[in-house]
């Protein structure tokens, strides 16, 4: 969700509302918790708002906050809760693994079986990611490098195709490749060229899944030099070819979307 320049947030603990996760990928805003303390809402931090306290978050309207969340009921023998806030990780397998949740809960309410057992697993992997201990620095900490760093992770999930060059990179924040890298590598997890290569890839995923566009054309899109490349790319990263990814795409939005497939209509 790209929240709109009005959006806020106002937890109500009479409602007993489920946990919650946040992880903010745009923008800047700030979370206020129960007990006063003041989180800052910036790219690459993670948020776990509980069912049993008064949230409050805004966010500037100038810069709105873009943030994957899933709502979820946590039981004693789940992966640990993950503290109310943190620095992710890593960002890419969070970011991918929330969005898979959500698409995986849409095929679930369209009558797709098993998608429940799957959103679960790949919440827990989340939380255990997340889990107490692997948080980094607070925001508010941050030198000005992570901050850079992270923005420029952002504008990578967002254009991958015009990140290909690493000195590029490195010399848009001002700083040597080497320590770039270095500083890149213990925020995100990965390198930057595995950062590229899997957000270039992931997208290549999502628009064979979502639009009509040939292999060439994502290719081409996407800034692979020939479709032979871009497809020894994606099987080596996905272990299938971008043709059999969509058509085993399609055939699965298929039978959800089937009469047949669907749960039986009560008679009156």
């Amino acid at each position: 969700m790209l929240c709109d320049p009005s959006w806020q947030f106002d937890s109500d603990p009479n409602r007993m509302e489920n946990h919650r996760l946040w992880l903010i990928w745009a923008g800047e805003g700030e979370m206020t918790t129960p007990s006063g303390e003041l989180i800052s809402l910036v790219p690459g931090v993670s948020c776990a708002p509980r069912p049993d306290g008064v949230y409050s978050a805004r966010h500037n309207p100038d810069n709105p906050l873009g943030v994957s969340f899933v709502n979820y009921i946590y039981t004693n023998g789940d992966a640990p809760l993950p503290p109310l806030w943190c620095w992710t990780p890593d960002f890419l397998f969070a970011d991918a693994a929330m969005r898979k949740i959500a698409q995986l809960h849409a095929a679930g309410l369209a009558g797709m079986p098993g998608t429940g057992e799957r959103c679960a697993m790949l919440l827990r992997a989340v939380l255990d990611d997340l889990r107490p201990g692997r948080q980094e620095n607070p925001p508010s900490s941050a030198s000005r490098l992570e901050r850079d760093v992270i923005e420029l992770a952002n504008k990578v999930l967002e254009m991958p195709a015009e990140y290909d060059d690493i000195s590029m990179l490195a010399d848009s924040v001002f700083r040597s490749r080497s320590h770039f890298t270095r500083t890149f590598r213990r925020i995100h997890g990965v390198s930057p060229r595995q950062f590229v290569k899997s957000t270039k890839l992931l997208k290549a995923r999502s628009l064979l899944q979502t639009t009509s566009l040939g292999i060439g054309e994502i290719s081409s899109l996407l800034g692979y030099s020939t479709t032979q490349y871009f497809t020894r790319q994606y099987r080596s990263f996905f272990a299938t070819t971008p043709g059999l990814d969509r058509h085993r795409s399609r055939g699965a939005s298929a039978q959800a979307l089937s009469p047949t497939s669907l749960p039986p209509r009560e008679e009156d």
